[in-house]
């Protein structure tokens, strides 16, 4: 199956829209959006959507479930893995316990630490406190700006009629201060694996300009054939050593979940499905909409998740064929909910 990367490149401070509401009717006299620091896989999925639509001439949607219709410009067979940030070929994920960013030898260290842990104490692996990450490593922080504003009567025409009262701020995500960590002008890029008979239709696509996230901030989309991990990713978590322990899954997006019973029993099943051995799993979660839809004004299904930077440890084959990167956990995961990297740690 052809497996192609999808480049979204970062030319100015970015929102990505957080839990929450942005209206003054629904909060009163003040209203805040909050920015996330990764975008969730439904904007990556729905720009790409998007792009198709209007470059490639798919058929617009109309499918009443919102994973169909994302399935219906795509297709069936689509598989979206991701996002990563890269700051020239320096790969970054999110880790939302500290709503920052960890590289690849930060991400094999907290794994490291927590698969340590678990088997010290594998029955308060889910219930770590501070002290217990108190040597992992440090994440980069990101730095967010706030901007305020003030509801319009009127749009549209030269005049422009302020609503009394009705304030907002909103939060965005400014990746600019990456670049002192990287080498001269880096190129700076937030990425996906794209596979699936759309990924050899959008093989010799052409890059443009796009909306990417609130307020219709500007990203250059562009596309390449092959992985987006780097050998030096795959170096830096210890790949080549596959074959000699169980493996960590750190989560780099949401994985949602339907509800009805814990999350570690879909956790546990999920794994059972796999063949693989559950060991135990440390993260957060918390309730998360997949977001707005834009086409018929209406919210998305609410679900369980397990937040990014949750790891999962397991024994067995993932049958990943020489890529750290998979998915396939919860909901939505063809448009890139629950993909993880999958990294060696301890001993069979």
């Amino acid at each position: 199956m052809e497996t192609l990367t999808l480049s979204l490149r970062i030319v100015e401070p970015m929102m990505f829209r957080g839990p929450g509401e942005f209206d003054p009717l629904a909060k009163g006299t003040y209203s805040r959006a909050n920015t996330l620091t990764m975008p969730s896989p439904s904007t990556i999925a729905g720009t790409l959507a998007t792009y198709c639509i209007s470059r490639l001439n798919k058929p617009v949607p109309k499918d009443d479930d919102w994973i169909g219709r994302y399935l219906n410009v795509l297709g069936a067979d689509v598989e979206i893995r991701g996002p990563l940030i890269f700051l020239g070929d320096k790969a970054m994920v999110e880790d939302r316990a500290t709503n920052g960013l960890l590289d690849m030898e930060g991400v094999k260290k907290k794994s490291e630490i927590l698969y340590a842990l678990l088997t010290k104490k594998p029955s308060s692996i889910e219930e770590l406190d501070e002290e217990d990450l108190a040597e992992g490593p440090s994440p980069i922080e990101m730095k967010r700006e706030a901007r305020v504003g003030i509801m319009l009567e009127l749009r549209g025409s030269m005049n422009k009629i302020a609503r009394e009262g009705f304030l907002y701020s909103a939060e965005y995500i400014d990746y600019s201060q990456l670049a002192s960590r990287g080498p001269p002008r880096p190129k700076l890029e937030i990425a996906a694996e794209v596979s699936g008979s759309i990924a050899e239709e959008l093989s010799s696509a052409q890059g443009a300009p796009v909306k990417l996230g609130g307020e219709s901030r500007v990203a250059f989309l562009s596309f390449r054939m092959g992985s987006m991990i780097p050998d030096e990713a795959k170096r830096a978590l210890g790949w080549a050593e596959m074959e000699r322990g169980a493996l960590a899954l750190y989560l780099i997006s949401p994985a949602l979940f339907k509800g009805g019973k814990p999350i570690r029993e879909f956790v546990m099943e999920w794994a059972d499905g796999k063949g693989c051995e559950f060991l135990g799993m440390a993260g957060g979660s918390e309730p998360l909409g997949a977001g707005f839809e834009l086409g018929d004004g209406r919210r998305k299904p609410i679900y369980s998740s397990l937040k990014p930077g949750s790891i999962i440890f397991l024994k067995g084959d993932l049958g990943l064929e020489g890529t750290p990167l998979g998915g396939g956990l919860g909901e939505a995961s063809q448009l890139g909910y629950g993909s993880f990297l999958a990294i060696p740690v301890g001993a069979r």
